[in-house]
């Protein structure tokens, strides 16, 4: 999920259940603070291990889903006017989960992760875990 997990490199991360898992990674891709202080010590463990990974990558890699998606958005448009459904449906089904990663994976939006990362080292450290959705950015 999201950037490539470990159990060696962030057991605190791992040790959430899968809906606790996904809540960090969601509150990460949009730059929130989880309230609870668990949660926040996996947010930084997440959000380490993202900076870590997109330094590691080169920039074609962190766009290829969305060069994929176009691509496959194309052969979609194009094999629906030859009039081969299935095989346009197949390549549209893979050009939105191409584009669904922009959406889902915390990688793409590096400012997002920056901002979670020390808004979740600030509150970890202040031990102040409010429960406001405003302040923590997680409504649910």
């Amino acid at each position: 999920m999201g950037c490539g997990v470990t159990p060696v490199t962030m057991p605190t991360f791992q040790s959430l259940s899968y809906g606790d898992r996904w809540r960090v990674n969601r509150l990460l891709a949009r730059g929130g603070t989880p309230a609870d202080p668990r949660m926040a010590a996996a947010a930084i463990e997440l959000a380490e291990n993202c900076q870590d990974r997109m330094a590691a990558q080169s920039a074609l890699v962190r766009r290829l889903p969305v060069i994929a998606g176009v691509l496959l958005g194309a052969a979609a448009i194009y094999f629906a006017i030859e009039g081969d459904a299935l095989v346009a449906v197949l390549n549209g089904i893979a050009a939105a989960t191409n584009f669904a990663q922009l959406i889902l994976n915390p990688m793409f939006r590096p400012r997002n992760v920056a901002r979670s990362l020390q808004a979740s080292r600030q509150a970890v450290a202040s031990g102040d875990m409010s429960d406001d959705p405003d302040t923590n950015g997680f409504d649910g």
